[in-house]
C-alpha cells in the first residue's frame, strides 16, 4: 500500500483518502494500480486487423448502400429460398440413404426371420423415440405440424417461443428422424417445412431490420410470414405457383394482393435451387418434375367419364369426412380423459416408442407388409400410383409367378403390388384400410411432422384403386361414336391425390399442385370437377383437419363464417356485446385505478368523459396504470414522508383512518384475490424487505429508544396507511399517461359478417361500441366467437346485460395458449 502511494506522489497524482486496510476500497485501488502497470499485451496483428477494417469500412458502407438501392425485400427473399431448398434437398439425400440402409441391414439377414424384425422394427422406434425427444428436451413447439399455431400466430396471438432457433433445430432434427421412418410411420414434412421457413423468414427478417436501420412493425412480419409460408410449400414440391396458393389457403382467411410478388418470387428461387441440386447431385439428369407421366394427350378423357371422376369426388368427401371426424373425436377423447392425458403428457417418447412399435410390426414386409407395399418409400408409392400402366393388365401375364427379386429397377417398382396370393384390386383395398388407421394413430404422436404428403399418397391409392376398377368394368375402354377410349387409372390417381388432399385441407389449389408435380396438365378438368365435388362434401360437413386441431387446442381463433349462412346479416354488435363495463373517467383516482386494477384483468381500459356521458375518448394499456400506481405507491417516496415526519415533532395527527384503515385492509385482502395481475402495485407495497424496512421503522419511531418494538411497530404502520390513504385520494393526472386517442370501435347496428371481417383482417381483440360517441358496450374475440358458432348451428340467443365482463385479457390468453400448445397431443 505505501508502494502505491509512493508512486502516486512520485508522479504527481493527487493525495488520495485514507483507505482502512483490508477494506474493498483497499482492493479496488490495488486492482486499478496493479491494472495500470501489468497491461495485457495486445496479440500481434491487432492493429494491422484494425487498420483493416478501419480502411474496408467505407467498402462495407458502399455495399450497404447499393443494396438498399436494390431493395433489400429481393435480398430476403432470394436468401430465404435458397436456403429452404437448400435444407429440404440435403433433408432428402440424408433420409433416401437412411432408408437404404435399412433395406440392406435387412436384406443381410435374410433366412433369420427374428433378426429380421428386430433390425426392422429397432430402426423404426429408434427414430421416433429420437423425434420425439427432440421435441420434449429442445423445444416443446416444435410437435406436430405448426401450421394451425401459424394460423393463430398470423391473426396476431403472440405464441411464446415459437419463432426461435430452437424451435427451428428441434423441429429439423424432428422431421429427419419422422421422414427416414418411410412409408412405415406414414407422415410428411410440408407442415414442418412451412414452420421452418416462417421461423428463417422471422429470423432473417430481424438480421434485415439491423441491417438497414430500420423499425420492426407488426405488418412487416405478416409479410415475412405469409413468404415463409410459401417457400416452406414450394420446396417441398418443387412446385411454386401451387406453393404460394396452398400457402395463402392454408394459413391466412385474408391475403393482401401486394404480398403475392414476395410469395412468388421466393418459392421461385426455392424450387429453382432444388432442380439445379438435384442436377448437381445426379439425382436428375436436367431440370424437370418430380414425378414424370407418359399419358396421352390428344384425347386423354372423354366427356361421360367427367361424371365417373364426379363420382371419385364424392367417394374421397365421403371418407375424408369420416376420417376427419375420427381424428378429431380420438383427440378429444384423449384429452378428456384425464388419465390418459396425464400418461400422453408425461410419457411422449413411450408413447412414441410403443406406436412405431405397432406401425413397424403390421408393415414388417415377410407379413403384412408384403401385401401394402411397405419397402416403397412414399417417393416411390407416389410414382407407382401415377404409373401409366394398367396393373389389372399387366398382372395377368405374370400369373402364379415366383416371388419378385429383393433390388427392383426402379421402372418396375408396381411389381411390389403383385402377389400370387391377392389380385392388386385386393392389394390397393387392403392398403386403404391399414393406412386409414395408421394414420390416426400416427397422428396421435408428439412428434415434429406433416400431414399432407400422407393423406396425398392416401388419395393417389384410393384413385388408383377406382382407376382400376374402371378398367376391369370397361376393359375395352369406353366406347363413344364407335371409339374405344381406354381408361387411365392414373388419372384417377392424379384426381384422387388432389381430391382427398383438397378435402382434408378444405383447399382448391391441391389441383394446381398436382399439375406442377406430373407436369401433366391434360386433365385440368376433371381434377377440378373432382377437387370441387370433394371440398363441398367436406366443408358441409367436417371443419378442416387443421382447424381440427385448433379446436381440439382450443386456441384463439375465429371459425369460418359461412356465405349461405343468411342469419349472420340479422345478427347485430348489440346483441352479443359486453355492456357491464370497466373504465376510467377524467375524475377518476388513484383509489379507483387500484379497484379497477384489482377487480379485472383487463389488458386494457375505455377512458370516458364522465360516469354520466361516458363519451369514449380513448384506452389505456393496463401495464401503463400499473406502472403509474407503483410510481404514485413507491418505497422511495414512502421513505421521503417519514423523513420529513421525524424531522419535526411526533405528530400523532388524529388521522381521517376511519375510511383509511378499511381502505387499508380492503387493499391487501383485494391484492391477495388478484394474483399476478397486480405484481407491480403489489411489489411498491411489499418491496420493503427486511433490511429495508429496519431503518424505516427507526425513522417513524423518531429516535426514540424509549419506544417499546410493539409501539414502534404499529406507529410504523399507522403513518404508512395515512401516506397511502394521502397517495391514493390524489387525482389520476392522464398527461401522464399514455393514451390511444382512437381505439378500435363499432356501432351497435354493425352486423356479425362484418364484425367477423374486421377482427380478421386487423387482428383485433376487443373493439368498443358507441353509440354517438357515447360507450354502450365492449366486444372481444370470446364474444364474436361464440355468436358465430351459435349462427352456424342455429343456437345464437342474444343476450341480455351481463354482469361481469365476458372480455378476456391478452396475457392470460397467452399463458393459456403455451400450456396448451406443451401439453397437447398434435
Amino acid at each position: 500500500m505505501g508502494w502505491c502511494s509512493r508512486r502516486r506522489a512520485r508522479e504527481g497524482d493527487p493525495p488520495s483518502l485514507a483507505v482502512a486496510p483490508g477494506s474493498q476500497a483497499e482492493k479496488r485501488l490495488l486492482e486499478e494500480s496493479f491494472g495500470k502497470i501489468f497491461t495485457e499485451p495486445e496479440p500481434q496483428g491487432w492493429h494491422c486487423a484494425k487498420r483493416l477494417l478501419r480502411n474496408l469500412k467505407p467498402l462495407g458502407l458502399y455495399l450497404r448502400s447499393q443494396s438498399l438501392r436494390f431493395g433489400e425485400d429481393w435480398i430476403f427473399l432470394f436468401l430465404l429460398g435458397i436456403s429452404m431448398a437448400t435444407i429440404s434437398f440435403g433433408l432428402d439425400v440424408v433420409t433416401s440413404k437412411c432408408q437404404r440402409a435399412n433395406l440392406w441391414a435387412y436384406d443381410e439377414l435374410e433366412g433369420h426371420r427374428h433378426l429380421q424384425y428386430f433390425s426392422w422394427t429397432f430402426y423404426h422406434v429408434a427414430l421416433m423415440v429420437g423425434s420425439a425427444a427432440a421435441a420434449k428436451y429442445i423445444s416443446a413447439q416444435a410437435a406436430g405440424s405448426g401450421i394451425p399455431e401459424l394460423k393463430v400466430a398470423l391473426r396476431g396471438v403472440v405464441l411464446h417461443e415459437f419463432f426461435t432457433w430452437r424451435t427451428f433445430l428441434a423441429k429439423l432434427l424432428g422431421v429427419i428422424c419422422t421422414l427416414a421412418g418411410g412409408s412405415t410411420i406414414f407422415l410428411g414434412k410440408v407442415g414442418p417445412f412451412v414452420h421452418m421457413a416462417t421461423i428463417l423468414a422471422t429470423l432473417l427478417g430481424k438480421v434485415m431490420v439491423w441491417y438497414t436501420g430500420a423499425t420492426e412493425n407488426p405488418s412487416r412480419k405478416y409479410e415475412l410470414l405469409i413468404a415463409g409460408a410459401a417457400v416452406g410449400v414450394a420446396c417441398c414440391f418443387v412446385a411454386p405457383v401451387g406453393g404460394v396458393l396452398f400457402g395463402v389457403e392454408v394459413t391466412g382467411s385474408h391475403f393482401a394482393v401486394r404480398d403475392y410478388w414476395r410469395g412468388f418470387f421466393a418459392a421461385t428461387c426455392a424450387a429453382l435451387t432444388f432442380r439445379l441440386l438435384a442436377v448437381l447431385n445426379n439425382t436428375r439428369e436436367t431440370v424437370a418434375v418430380l414425378f414424370r407421366t407418359s399419358w396421352r394427350v390428344e384425347f386423354p378423357y372423354d366427356l361421360p367419364e367427367l361424371l365417373s371422376y364426379a363420382i371419385l369426388g364424392s367417394f374421397c368427401g365421403g371418407l375424408c369426412c369420416v376420417f376427419l371426424f375420427c381424428h378429431r373425436n380420438m383427440l378429444m377423447v384423449f384429452q378428456k380423459r384425464p388419465k390418459i392425458n396425464e400418461f400422453m403428457k408425461n410419457n411422449r417418447i413411450l408413447y412414441a416408442g410403443v406406436v412405431s412399435l405397432v406401425l413397424a410390426s403390421l408393415t414388417f414386409p415377410h407379413a403384412v407388409g408384403q401385401y401394402i407395399g411397405a419397402r416403397l418409400s412414399m417417393k416411390e408409392l407416389l410414382e407407382t400410383f401415377f404409373n401409366n400402366m394398367t396393373w389389372g393388365r399387366e398382372e395377368a401375364p405374370l400369373g402364379s409367378a415366383a416371388p419378385q427379386p429383393l433390388n427392383l429397377t426402379h421402372d418396375a417398382h408396381w411389381l411390389r403390388w403383385t402377389h400370387s396370393d391377392l389380385s392388386v384390386l385386393e392389394m390397393l383395398a387392403l392398403f386403404l384400410v391399414a393406412k386409414f388407421f395408421m394414420l390416426l394413430a400416427a397422428t396421435t404422436m408428439s412428434v415434429p411432422a406433416g400431414y399432407f404428403l400422407p393423406v396425398f399418397v392416401y388419395g393417389a391409392a384410393l384413385g388408383r384403386l377406382y382407376g382400376e376398377l374402371m378398367a376391369k368394368i370397361f376393359p375395352n375402354g369406353i366406347i363413344t361414336d364407335g371409339i374405344h377410349m381406354q381408361v387411365t387409372p392414373a388419372g384417377y390417381a392424379l384426381a384422387g391425390a388432389a381430391a382427398y388432399s383438397g378435402a382434408v385441407t378444405q383447399t382448391i389449389s391441391t389441383a394446381l399442385l398436382t399439375f406442377e408435380l406430373t407436369g401433366q396438365m391434360s386433365h385440368i378438368l376433371p381434377v377440378l370437377v373432382a377437387v370441387l365435388i370433394a371440398n363441398a362434401i367436406s366443408q358441409r360437413l367436417q371443419p378442416s383437419f387443421f382447424d381440427g386441431i385448433i379446436l381440439v387446442k382450443k386456441l384463439p381463433f375465429l371459425p369460418k363464417l359461412s356465405v349461405t349462412k343468411s342469419g349472420g346479416h340479422n345478427i347485430y354488435a348489440e346483441d352479443f356485446m359486453v355492456t357491464d363495463l370497466k373504465y376510467l373517467t377524467r375524475g377518476s383516482k388513484f383509489k379507483d385505478l387500484r379497484a379497477l386494477l384489482s377487480s379485472s384483468a383487463l389488458k386494457q381500459f375505455p377512458l370516458v368523459d364522465s360516469e354520466e356521458s361516458r363519451v369514449l375518448l380513448g384506452s389505456v394499456k393496463r401495464k401503463h396504470l400499473s406502472e403509474r400506481l407503483s410510481d404514485q405507491l413507491s418505497a422511495e417516496r414512502r421513505l421521503q414522508y417519514l423523513l420529513s415526519q421525524s424531522d419535526g415533532a411526533a405528530r400523532p395527527q388524529a388521522l381521517e383512518l376511519n375510511g383509511c384503515a378499511e381502505k387499508g385492509q380492503k387493499s391487501e385482502t383485494s391484492e391477495e384475490k388478484e394474483g399476478p395481475s397486480l405484481d407491480a402495485t403489489k411489489t411498491s407495497r411489499t418491496e420493503g424487505t427486511e433490511e429495508e424496512e429496519e431503518p424505516l421503522r427507526r425513522v417513524a419511531a423518531g429516535g426514540g429508544d424509549r419506544l417499546s418494538e410493539r409501539e414502534k411497530h404499529v406507529r410504523y404502520h399507522s403513518m404508512v396507511e395515512e401516506w397511502e390513504c394521502r397517495q391514493l385520494q390524489e387525482p389520476l393526472r392522464l398527461d401522464e399517461l399514455p393514451v390511444d386517442p382512437a381505439p378500435y370501435r363499432l356501432l351497435e347496428k354493425e352486423t356479425l359478417y362484418e364484425c367477423h371481417d374486421l377482427f380478421s383482417l386487423l387482428g383485433l381483440h376487443t373493439a368498443y361500441v358507441t353509440d354517438m360517441g357515447r360507450l354502450v358496450g365492449v366486444v372481444s374475440l370470446k364474444e364474436l366467437k361464440s355468436a358465430v358458432e351459435g349462427c352456424v348451428k342455429g343456437t345464437f340467443v342474444s343476450r341480455a346485460p351481463q354482469q361481469s365482463s365476458g372480455l378476456e385479457d391478452e396475457q392470460e390468453m397467452k399463458v393459456l395458449v403455451d400450456h396448451r400448445l406443451n401439453g397437447s397431443l398434435v
